[in-house]
């Protein structure tokens, strides 16, 4: 039978009004409820708090004790007697302590006292090899017990001892005071999940009473169990850790009272019928009433119903998923205008550390320390009503404290014209910014040593005692023509000449007592069976069981001495063969000549240099870490004083040796891409020598000194032939240095250079106060054989950097200004 409209409207009705009925009925049911739960916490709560301050008490006193041991002036030197007469006193004055010993470092009893003058022999292996010296261990709480039988009446007892110099402070106290202000908790539960105390007494103290049982599988709540620093809400309970000490600690667990639904209902039996006549009798009026006019409309919305109904459900369900997702992976955080939080997501709350309680209803900036939330307000929510969004970067604190990266979105949120809130969307990215640091500073630790190692000169090889190579850079394998896997599998006795064995088998075994060993020279056995003269110096690394060993080769030495034997033949050879050719010509190629033996010779003095330089650099650092031993501070503070100067010293021969080699390479005969700037810088470290005595020069304003301006302190690329160009730098230089002795004192003498950038040109001027050039030179002061100076100079030199700059595709040009001269140089700048 189907029911008229106006019927169903009326139970309808009435269905409505028993529903607002129920439904106001289970709120007042969930208010109190509510209450009773939060009566609940506070009450749990306040017990803990007193029960961490009981603990505190205990904790504070014991130590005071153990301490007033420790402060004996000798406890070595008192007699037994005397001592145990002291603990006695101790053991009398304290109602609580059961025991106090005196154990020697192997944990065996030295000395003992208890109430009741009986001991019993314990494992104190068990609790103290695990302590540090001088820290304070407290044990877990557990039962005394006499030949592993429980004492009655039960005595719960704690131990507590301190590592000192030489033995150990042992004591055990009565803590049943304490136990007996746990009955105010349904459960207290041990850091093994033993439980201490059970309120219905089923389970206290199972592990004695109730070895057998499971209490996991009868106690379910204990596989829920997660150590935490707040208090923590489980099912229809909730605990809380309180630390004994760092590794022992104590579970508090509460139920929660519920409200009983047949109390409520009695409670309220009269209010639940008055409020159940009364919607009785609305809901007739409202179907009287309502029923036609509700009747059309329902026709009319019977028809939209279909329509609808499946697009609202279908919305519906990719809604609620879509919300559910946001809550439980996105961070999300909505707040008012004013930076209350007024919604977050659980993820954000699960990353942050709080309970979404907690944050509602809070200011933003309790999730950011006091200076950090004032810059972000500065930089970003100050300047967002104009921007509308924002996207970064940002430093976040945690509930604990924990600082951590995220990266975040936040978006205004307008109602018109007026804005209503703020919308926040974050990601954590505190792990990606940890290892992108560790791995930046691990990859640039590791980069750093290995180019050291693989570049220097010298070769250099760590070995063991027994003389098998552990570790080679390729300066070494190069030497001996091995590679580096092949040679970490070679003694090094097997690379050296059968006559030089013994010494260094000797050299080994006195490393021992002199450290290190300098300037020995031994014959090598290459891999192709040749032979080569190498110089060694040794050193025992701290561990006493390895050496590294330093290697430089003697052969260039060698070639050198027969290079200078021949040089000067070789040289008048080179003049002969070329002395029909054209007079500029003949010059020109006699100072290249003369220029590539200089250079040749640069090289081998550098490499002489660098050979005894990485010596004396070696020695002096371990010199440095030896007077850190030295006890007299006045002579320490006079020898630090010393290697200051002789540091700076080294450093100084350092630049020069390595700015003398860059300058004596070979020059490559293709363009390449090179910092102009470092180029000045090496061309004036060569000519500084001279120019100190002669003139200050400065470079971009900047007085250049050896150790006072880097090679990479500013970039200027073009794509050259790099020693050609330095070649051009030193005849600008040394002509200008020239021209400056002209002027008597030492002071008016300048010596600018400048270097910049413009359009696509890289320009670089030496400009000095020498006077200028003569106006009747100054035009053809490229051509050969033009030359302002008075005693010598074949002026060929300003030619000969006019032709290097053009075959640079440069431009070279010289003009005066002010009251000096102007040489321009400016080169293409490199794409």
């Amino acid at each position: 039978m189907k029911l008229k409209f106006s019927t169903k409207l009326f139970f309808t009705f009435l269905l409505f009004g028993t529903i607002i009925l129920l439904f106001l009925g289970y709120f007042e049911y969930k208010i109190i409820e509510e209450k009773v739960k939060e009566n609940s916490i506070k009450t749990f709560s306040s017990n803990i708090d007193a029960i961490k301050i009981k603990i505190k008490k205990i904790k504070k006193e014991n130590k005071n004790i153990i301490n007033s041991i420790e402060r004996l002036n000798s406890i070595e030197n008192m007699s037994n007697s005397k001592l145990l007469d002291y603990l006695k006193t101790i053991i009398d004055s304290h109602m609580n302590i059961l025991e106090i010993s005196i154990l020697d470092k192997n944990y065996k009893v030295l000395l003992n006292a208890t109430k009741d003058n009986k001991f019993e022999d314990k494992d104190y292996y068990k609790y103290l090899s695990s302590i540090d010296k001088n820290e304070t261990y407290f044990s877990n709480i557990d039962l005394k017990t006499t030949n592993k039988d429980i004492v009655y009446p039960l005595v719960h007892s704690l131990k507590i001892a301190k590592k000192v110099d030489g033995y150990i402070i042992f004591l055990e106290i009565n803590i049943n005071d304490l136990i007996n202000s746990l009955k105010k908790f349904s459960y207290v539960i041990d850091k093994n999940n033993q439980i201490i105390f059970d309120k219905t007494n089923k389970y206290t103290w199972s592990k004695y009473y109730y070895p057998n049982i499971n209490l996991k599988d009868n106690l379910t709540f204990l596989n829920e169990i997660v150590y935490k620093k707040e208090l923590v809400f489980q099912n229809n309970y909730i605990y809380k850790f309180v630390d004994i000490d760092k590794n022992n600690y104590l579970i508090f667990l509460n139920s929660f009272e519920n409200l009983n639904l047949n109390e409520f209902i009695d409670l309220y039996l009269y209010e639940i019928l008055i409020v159940s006549i009364l919607t009785l009798i609305i809901s007739l009026v409202l179907s009287l009433l309502l029923t036609v006019p509700i009747s059309n409309i329902n026709e009319k919305l019977l028809i939209e119903k279909d329509s609808l109904y499946n697009s609202i459900k279908k919305k519906t369900l990719e809604l609620d998923e879509s919300l559910e997702i946001i809550d439980k992976h996105i961070m999300f955080l909505k707040m008012s205008k004013k930076h209350i939080i007024e919604d977050v997501s659980s993820y954000f709350c699960e990353i942050y550390g709080y309970q979404k309680e907690e944050l509602l209803g809070q200011h933003y900036s309790i999730l950011y320390s006091k200076d950090r939330y004032k810059q972000i307000k500065k930089e970003v929510f100050d300047k967002l009503p104009e921007t509308k969004e924002w996207r970064g970067e940002v430093l976040a604190k945690k509930k604990d404290g924990e600082e951590y990266w995220v990266e975040s979105y936040i978006k205004t949120d307008y109602e018109g014209t007026k804005l209503k809130s703020y919308t926040i969307i974050r990601k954590d990215i505190s792990d990606n910014k940890k290892v992108e640091k560790l791995y930046e500073d691990l990859y640039y630790q590791i980069e750093q040593l290995n180019v050291i190692f693989q570049n220097v000169y010298s070769g250099i090889s760590l070995i063991d005692l027994e003389g098998n190579i552990k570790k080679s850079n390729l300066a070494f394998c190069n030497m001996l023509g091995y590679k580096n896997d092949e040679i970490t599998s070679i003694n090094i006795f097997d690379l050296i000449n059968t006559n030089n064995k013994n010494l260094l088998e000797k050299i080994l075994k006195d490393l021992k007592d002199f450290g290190s060993i300098s300037d020995m020279e031994f014959i090598f056995i290459t891999k192709n069976e040749g032979e080569i003269y190498l110089n060694l110096s040794l050193k025992i690394l701290p561990d006493r069981s390895n050496v590294v060993v330093v290697f430089n080769s003697l052969e260039d030495k060698r070639k050198l001495q027969e290079l200078n034997q021949n040089l000067e033949q070789r040289v008048y050879e080179e003049v002969k063969k070329n002395i029909q050719k054209d007079k500029a010509h003949q010059e020109e190629r006699l100072k290249n000549v003369k220029l590539t033996s200089i250079g040749t010779l640069a090289a081998g003095i550098t490499h002489e240099i660098n050979t005894p330089l990485t010596y004396l650099k070696g020695n002096f650092e371990m010199l440095q870490m030896d007077i850190d031993d030295v006890d007299d501070e006045n002579l320490k503070n006079e020898m630090i004083e010393s290697c200051t100067k002789i540091s700076d010293a080294i450093s100084r021969i350092s630049v020069i040796v390595e700015s003398m080699r860059e300058m004596s390479q070979t020059s490559s005969e293709i363009k390449e891409k090179t910092n102009v700037f470092s180029t000045l810088v090496t061309s004036l470290t060569m000519a500084y020598n001279v120019s100190k005595q002669i003139s200050r020069i400065y470079l971009n304003d900047n007085e250049f000194k050896l150790t006072n301006i880097k090679k990479d302190e500013m970039q200027f690329f073009a794509k050259i032939q790099k020693q050609r160009l330095e070649q051009v730098w030193i005849i600008i230089i040394n002509n200008a240095l020239d021209e400056l002795k002209k002027i008597e004192s030492y002071e008016n003498r300048r010596l600018d250079i400048r270097i910049y950038e413009e359009d696509d040109f890289i320009i670089t001027k030496f400009i000095d106060n020498a006077g200028g050039i003569k106006k009747e030179i100054l035009a053809k002061i490229f051509e050969p054989f033009i030359s302002s100076k008075e005693h010598s100079g074949m002026g060929i030199g300003l030619n000969i950097a006019k032709k290097i700059v053009d075959e640079q595709e440069g431009i070279m040009e010289a003009y005066n200004q002010d009251d000096g001269a102007v040489f321009e140089i400016k080169l293409q700048k490199a794409k």
